[in-house]
């Protein structure tokens, strides 16, 4: 189970995007958002060939159940 009860309020507002939004561009002024999402275990890095490190995040299993549980709340 991801230890959610840590996230900052910046985390929780760019994870509610992701899930109204689909998937969202990383960059210098989201990254460690994302990162602390992922520490959480909500999302997962994705790397690319030509785009690089951290090209861009995916929903894990849990996270995507926790991101649509707090759309119904």
């Amino acid at each position: 189970m991801p230890q959610t009860t840590a996230l900052s309020d910046a985390a929780q507002a760019l994870l509610r995007r992701h899930v109204e939004h689909g998937e969202l561009p990383v960059n210098d002024s989201n990254r460690e958002l994302h990162r602390e999402l992922a520490r959480a275990g909500l999302m997962v890095a994705v790397h690319t060939f030509t785009g690089g490190r951290e090209q861009f995040y995916r929903f894990t299993r849990e996270g995507w159940d926790f991101a649509r549980s707090m759309s119904t709340d």
